[in-house]
């Protein structure tokens, strides 16, 4: 297969700080070529010199085997090449026609009717039904992807860069997108893949190319390389965060929750965490798993039910009450919700602290009692003054996670622990759970990746449609019996096996 883009001996530095190096990549006709490496490999900084947003110090670059030079995004589109962003490109107020044919309208001017008939066809080829004058506002995160996909497609891209783009889809929605990903592969269109999900690179990628702080360490085929491999390649070493879950002894019940609902979110939840034990709410994304997590933080409200705390009846659960009773709270969002972005990282892990009544900490305490847990968590760089928001996604969750280990939390919520983390923040992560769970902390999670549901849970609680469809222990646990409870499918066989 010919190659449609060739980029070699790139270079990049910012303020004198290299970030990439001597980096080779290619991409064939008709291949999905992933590229791997932790956050701060040096993958979103070639990502955007292929797409024209930045300018290499030195190298070449060649596209459809003629050497050019990209100024510009827009330089990049011209020669055939797209770039699917994680956060989405689009304009919410205008139409799904107008989103597809922004900056691609032609000479002519077209009315609504005619922009409608226009891309019907791009939106026929990506599976996506709804009308072209639909506002985009209305879509769906996995709808909306799709007409990114589609206003490629407008533009005749060959080249289609996608970074991250599943974070936020489901299982039904990622089958589409793959579905949609092998149509474009087999009419020729080159596909960049960038995910931290091995499943998703086993299933899709015919080659891998894995980078280590901005070092080109190699390209693989993807069918003659194992998940260890790559995992050693993208962290230079075997991570025991991956190992086989701890046996767990569990304590005295922490958190019990009797009939909790919310009308029309969730009905009817009942079960208890243990000292010492990982809880996951699993289920399909819209189950209410996040509903009933924020519910028992206090975040939102509850129309029914009751919630103890370590035996003694919380009336009217607030994050304040919650806070100063020992609960801690790791939201999705951990860049809109959970940190401080323009704050420090020793201000953003001594929070919750202030907020249970400590103030006055000196510069100097702040700074000595802070280096240490961000030497044992392992959070780079470690200085305790730089700000949080230029931190990698896994950094910023250890520093959440610091807080509150400062706080003293006696039960941890967290809604999603790793999502959009590499793979070796979030094997650190795991261990961190492991430990907070052997030092008694009663851990209530939501995950919506079933291998991190198996390895980290002592129980899982399938949710379907507002309600706990099943409760599946650690020796029962498994990706097939999580997903039929979470479904509905074969229901009564899982009847059987949960009897």
């Amino acid at each position: 297969m010919a190659d449609l883009l060739s980029a070699q001996h790139i270079h990049k530095s910012f303020s004198g700080v290299q970030v990439l190096r001597d980096i080779d990549f290619s991409l064939r006709e008709g291949e999905v070529h992933a590229l791997l490496g932790e956050n701060g490999a040096g993958k979103s900084t070639l990502l955007k010199t292929l797409f024209g947003m930045h300018k290499p110090d030195s190298g070449t670059l060649t596209v459809s085997g003629e050497s050019v030079t990209l100024h510009s995004p827009g330089d990049a589109q011209n020669r055939g090449i797209a770039m699917i962003h994680q956060e989405l490109a689009l304009i919410p107020e205008l139409t799904v026609a107008q989103n597809v044919l922004l900056g691609n309208e032609g000479r002519q001017r077209l009315n609504y009717s005619q922009m409608n008939v226009r891309v019907q066809p791009y939106l026929d080829r990506v599976g996506l039904k709804v009308a072209p004058g639909t506002p985009v506002k209305r879509l769906t995160i996995a709808q909306q992807q799709m007409v990114e996909i589609a206003r490629a497609l407008a533009r005749k891209a060959r080249i289609i860069i996608m970074d991250e783009p599943t974070s936020s889809l489901t299982t039904q929605e990622i089958e589409q997108l793959y579905r949609v990903v092998r149509e474009l592969t087999a009419s020729g269109v080159g596909i960049i893949y960038v995910s931290h999900h091995f499943d998703e690179i086993e299933e899709l990628a015919d080659r891998v190319t894995v980078l280590r702080d901005g070092n080109h360490v190699g390209t693989v085929e993807q069918r003659n390389v194992t998940r260890e491999q790559l995992v050693t390649m993208m962290v230079g070493r075997e991570l025991a965060g991956q190992s086989a879950p701890p046996v767990r002894e569990p304590g005295l019940v922490r958190l019990a929750v009797t009939g909790l609902g919310r009308h029309g979110v969730f009905e009817d939840i009942t079960f208890g965490v243990h000292a010492g034990e990982v809880v996951t709410l699993a289920g399909l994304i819209g189950s209410g798993r996040t509903e009933v997590l924020r519910a028992i933080y206090g975040a939102d409200t509850s129309d029914t039910g009751q919630i103890e705390l370590d035996g003694e009846h919380i009336t009217r659960p607030t994050p304040t009450t919650m806070m100063r009773r020992g609960t801690g709270f790791i939201p999705e969002d951990r860049r809109h919700q959970g940190i401080v972005p323009d704050a420090s990282v020793s201000v953003n892990m001594m929070l919750t602290s202030w907020a249970k009544g400590r103030v006055g900490v000196q510069q100097a305490e702040m700074r000595r009692e802070v280096e240490p847990q961000m030497a044992q968590l392992g959070i780079r760089p470690n200085n305790p003054q730089q700000i949080i928001r230029r931190l990698s996604g896994g950094n910023q969750q250890k520093v959440i996670l610091a807080r509150w280990l400062a706080a003293g939390c006696r039960l941890l919520l967290i809604d999603e622990p790793t999502r959009g983390i590499d793979i070796a923040s979030k094997a650190d992560i795991y261990t961190l759970i492991d430990n907070l769970a052997a030092q008694g902390v009663a851990i209530l999670m939501v995950s919506s990746e079933l291998p991190e549901v198996l390895r980290l849970s002592d129980r899982v609680l399938v949710m379907r449609e507002g309600k706990v469809a099943g409760e599946l222990s650690r020796l029962q646990a498994s990706e097939e019996r999580i997903l039929a409870l979470a479904t509905g499918a074969n229901t009564h066989a899982e009847d059987r096996i949960l009897s």
